[in-house]
């Protein structure tokens, strides 16, 4: 009984959610659902007895090389794909907009990056242990729920990308099990994604 609960709740929290909101049942900035159950999951990790909360940090992370050959590896999409698919958006919002580029440079690691890693990464992997305990059944259905939150952006690439992404940050983070190093990474690959172009496909007031 307490699985089936489990497997509802991630219906509602991961699916139900992202939906509501996509059709416009839940009003608002899309960020403000997100910081409600980041605060509910960061205080159900917080008083859990048995979360080893050394995983909110680095957690003795030593992956440093893989996450500089990840992050190399996302730039040079990013930058091929923009430049040959979409060439007029090229640094187009550190060119035309400074100021809302400066505060997504700023905001975006705490902001979104930190938060949306604390709920599918750290809550999602120890709350739902119990019901994923094949490893790999956990790490692709992280990554598909992760791309699928990016459906309320309403095009393929933010959802195909965020898939990916998921997937490996995920797979990183069973691996090290350091909230702060996956959230580092996808800060800095959520901050190239802004600079570079490709930061059009996801939520950018006046791009």
């Amino acid at each position: 009984m307490i699985k089936l609960f489990k497997y509802i709740e991630i219906a509602i929290l991961f699916v139900g959610l992202p939906l509501l909101f996509h059709f416009d049942v839940i009003p608002g900035h899309k960020s403000l659902p997100l910081l409600v159950v980041f605060l509910a999951t960061l205080a159900y990790l917080i008083f859990s007895k048995s979360f080893n909360r050394k995983e909110l940090g680095f957690n003795g992370y030593n992956g440093w090389k893989g996450l500089l050959i990840r992050v190399s590896i996302a730039s040079i999409i990013i930058l091929a794909t923009t430049y040959i698919f979409l060439p007029e958006y090229l640094f187009y919002l550190p060119k035309h907009n400074p100021f809302i580029w400066l505060m997504i440079m700023i905001f975006y690691p705490l902001w979104s990056a930190f938060t949306q890693e604390l709920i599918y990464r750290s809550f999602f992997f120890f709350r739902y242990k119990s019901i994923l305990q094949n490893r790999t059944v956990g790490i692709i259905l992280n990554g598909l729920l992760f791309g699928f939150l990016h459906f309320i952006f309403g095009n393929w690439i933010a959802v195909a990308g965020a898939t990916v992404m998921g997937t490996i940050w995920a797979a990183t983070y069973e691996k090290h099990k350091s909230l702060m190093a996956v959230a580092v990474e996808h800060a800095i690959v959520g901050d190239l994604l802004y600079t570079i172009g490709l930061g059009y496909f996801f939520y950018v007031p006046d791009f």
